[in-house]
């Protein structure tokens, strides 16, 4: 009885300790990093009504659709807790970047959400023209003695936003 009784408060210790942990992951991040009326900011719940879920793992973006029509649209861009960091392998933080295809075949930054940490998820509304776009992650970071960019390493995938 009193091995399961301690089996019983070591549970209930490391689920508190658990539900503490995740609490703290959270931040108030209140920067706007989002143009043409993006919306910055650690939003919390349930992705925005009407959104495109983004996924940002090691090392792939992926929406859960490739185009959207024109006009408002809201990325609920996702640094998705089910990927694995393995040991100094990096992408401990990502971002996500909504750049339009301009006539020239180069992409010009059009909104971004920064800094989303493993399990944070942040909401960018913007105002999207037709056209070829790209979701990319551009985070560089110093692993060991090596520059690791994240959109050589695949984190990019193209949006269209049709007329």
């Amino acid at each position: 009885m009193l091995r399961r009784t301690a089996t019983v408060v070591s549970a209930l210790l490391i689920l508190s300790l658990a539900v503490l942990v995740a609490a703290g992951c959270g931040g108030d991040d209140d920067d706007d990093h989002g143009m043409d009326g993006g919306m910055g900011g650690m939003m919390t719940g349930e992705a925005p009504a009407g959104s495109i879920r983004v996924g940002l793992v090691n090392w792939a973006v992926e929406p859960e659709r490739s185009s959207a029509p024109a006009g408002k649209v809201t990325f609920w861009a996702v640094h998705d807790m089910a990927h694995a960091h393995g040991g100094d392998a990096g992408g401990n933080v990502h971002d996500l970047q909504v750049m339009r295809k301009t006539a020239d075949g180069s992409f010009e930054l059009v909104g971004e959400v920064k800094d989303l940490k493993m399990g944070e998820a942040k909401a960018l509304t913007l105002d999207l023209a037709p056209g070829e776009y790209e979701l990319a992650c551009t985070v560089v970071e110093v692993v060991g003695d090596e520059a690791v960019g994240h959109y050589a390493k695949g984190m990019r995938a193209p949006f269209t936003v049709t007329g």
